[in-house]
């Protein structure tokens, strides 16, 4: 039974390596569209809160996309990380702005 136990975890550690980021963010854009939603058909105001935990939710994802491939995926989060998240802190260790010129961002990108 431990055994058991501690294979399901290795595996549930693995696929959220590999997907985790992508799942972070499409939740916190669905909580965070919908919360969106609620507070303007509704005018709920708990939606406010909902919808801080849904970019929390996509920083996060993109924070954990920039952490396994030493890149940001959006600009914006890229922007948002270099301006609030301290140095230490930084996924991508200075590795995510990389200046290219115009016709080369295939090769530097990538």
């Amino acid at each position: 039974m431990l055994v058991a136990a501690i294979g399901i975890a290795i595996i549930a550690c693995v696929g959220f390596w590999m997907v985790g980021g992508v799942l972070l963010r499409a939740a916190g854009l669905v909580v965070a569209a919908l919360a969106a939603l609620n507070l303007a058909l509704v005018g709920n105001a708990a939606a406010i809160l909902l919808f801080v935990v849904g970019l929390a939710l996509w920083l996060v994802g993109h924070w954990h996309y920039a952490l396994r491939h030493h890149e940001y995926k959006s600009p914006l989060a890229r922007r948002i990380f270099y301006q609030v998240l301290p140095r230490r802190l930084d996924p991508t260790r200075g590795w995510g702005f990389r200046s290219c010129p115009p016709n080369r961002t295939r090769i530097c990108s990538g």
